[in-house]
């Protein structure tokens, strides 16, 4: 009965992650940032090109660049022939490529049981984080490309293919930017642990430095180089890049990997190098860096926790603890998660036309008074509002949205300002020149807007609609 249990455990354990993604999938969609997504795919579609559109708003004035043209482009079209209800299996199954990914590359260097616990850590680190956006395509990568630099430091061998790999990624997500540097962190722990000749040394940092070189061909332009820094410097004011809740259970999922993974090196005396340790001290600063990057923490930590944890389970058995002994998934193995990945990714698109058909969080009832405002109308409006705006009222001038790079860190400063109503937040109202506000009724702004003699012209869905009074803006 115990072998029999081990037996099935990892296949159960990898399931039950591919039906957590199909339920989280068949739902409404509510990351508001999927919206501007799809306006941005749409407009790159009509200009034809990747090159940066026109600005969506009057308070957007930063030159900025598309860094996931390919992923938005690809939801656009999906959302023209299918609708909301394409998007969620889209979603289906690109979130279960990710879990099979992790599982995979984990299994190049560990049983079956370390891989499926280390899957299920990564899952849980990268909850936070696994929603219908673009990043799902790094998340695939991470595991990739750090799988081949961990065989790269066992055989020697010179992947170019990870060159092409690399610009490929960088038309998808900004985290490309990454995965070239962990080629540079490989090639740093291969010169301190002396284990290559030099020639052989030489051409592995020629890959690395070939990564970031070949970004520069990417068709959007050499602002793709740059565009981490742009993010980083408004970085501030989204939530996602605050700094970690240690206590949260993505940080918890990261912890246990970074600290089983250290405590095994040090109990087995065996499995610790210095491209590892190097991995391994990165992913503890991603950890704590902050709540979005702890998902890389997951993804660049998994095969080192897999891999110490077989080493142990090995060890207990009297089997060979020879780093990398994981023979790789057998293709009968392969099958049935793959058959169940299909069922899942079925049954999301039978369930999808009605429960996804509607978009959540949204003020959908509101839609036909913003309808009915002139072209131009400026919007006062709630953070999570921006994307849907730019999407669903394109002719509006939003204040802010998701896409927060094209907006100058004082306008964010004074959105910011107004949000937490901060002395001075009615003078950003009154400059904005917002002809309506649209915010969270329990908003404080909404509130102090009202006291000030703004009026209600609608509610839905946790939002209100004001206009200013004897102005109704209405046509």
């Amino acid at each position: 009965m115990g072998e029999r249990a081990v037996r099935w455990a990892p296949p159960a354990l990898v399931l039950v992650l591919l039906g957590w993604i199909a339920a989280r999938a068949a739902r409404p969609i509510r990351d508001p940032d999927d919206w501007w997504h799809l306006r941005l795919g749409n407009d790159l579609i009509a200009q034809h090109s990747l090159a940066t559109p026109a600005h969506w708003s009057v308070f957007a004035t930063v030159d900025w660049v598309p860094t996931e043209p390919l992923p938005e482009i690809v939801a656009a079209y999906v959302d023209r022939w299918f609708g909301l209800p394409g998007l969620a299996v889209l979603f289906a199954v690109a979130g279960m490529v990710v879990v099979l990914t992790v599982y995979v590359t984990c299994r190049r260097w560990a049983a079956p049981l370390p891989s499926a616990l280390a899957t299920v850590l990564t899952v849980l680190a990268a909850s936070a984080s696994l929603t219908s956006r673009p990043q799902l395509i790094s998340f695939v990568l991470f595991p990739i490309v750090i799988s081949a630099w961990l065989r790269t430091e066992q055989d020697h061998r010179v992947r170019w293919w990870l060159v092409p790999l690399v610009w490929l990624w960088s038309l998808c997500h900004g985290f490309w930017f990454l995965g070239a540097g962990y080629g540079v962190l490989f090639v740093v722990g291969f010169a301190l642990s002396r284990s290559m000749s030099p020639p052989v040394l030489l051409r592995q940092g020629a890959v690395a430095i070939a990564s970031f070189a070949v970004v520069a061909l990417n068709p959007v332009g050499l602002g793709v180089l740059e565009a981490p820094l742009a993010v980083n410097s408004t970085s501030q004011y989204i939530a996602e890049w605050a700094r970690t809740d240690l206590t949260s259970l993505a940080a918890l999922g990261a912890l246990v990997m970074l600290v089983a993974t250290a405590g095994l090196w040090v109990a087995t005396r065996h499995g610790a190098s210095w491209p590892r340790v190097l991995v391994l001290v990165s992913a503890v600063f991603w950890t704590w860096y902050a709540a979005r990057t702890v998902a890389v923490a997951g993804l660049v930590v998994a095969p080192l926790f897999a891999a110490a944890l077989d080493r142990l389970v090995r060890a207990g058995n009297g089997e060979s603890t020879e780093t990398g002994a994981g023979e790789g998934p057998r293709r009968s193995e392969m099958a049935v998660l793959a058959a169940a990945a299909a069922v899942a990714v079925i049954v999301v698109g039978a369930l999808a036309p009605s429960t996804s058909d509607r978009p959540g969080d949204v003020p959908t009832r509101l839609d036909a008074t913003l309808d009915r405002l002139p072209p131009g109308t400026r919007v006062f409006n709630a953070y999570a509002l921006g994307g849907w705006i730019a999407w669903r009222h394109p002719d509006l001038e939003q204040y802010i949205d998701g896409l927060i790079t094209p907006y100058s860190d004082r306008h964010a400063h004074d959105y910011t300002i107004a949000e937490a109503t901060e002395p001075g937040w009615y003078r950003v109202v009154e400059a904005s020149r917002a002809q309506v506000a649209l915010l969270a009724d329990n908003s404080a702004l909404a509130a102090r807007l009202q006291d000030r003699g703004w009026v209600v012209d609608g509610t839905d869905t946790g939002y209100v609609l004001l206009v200013p009074p004897g102005d109704p803006a209405r046509s």
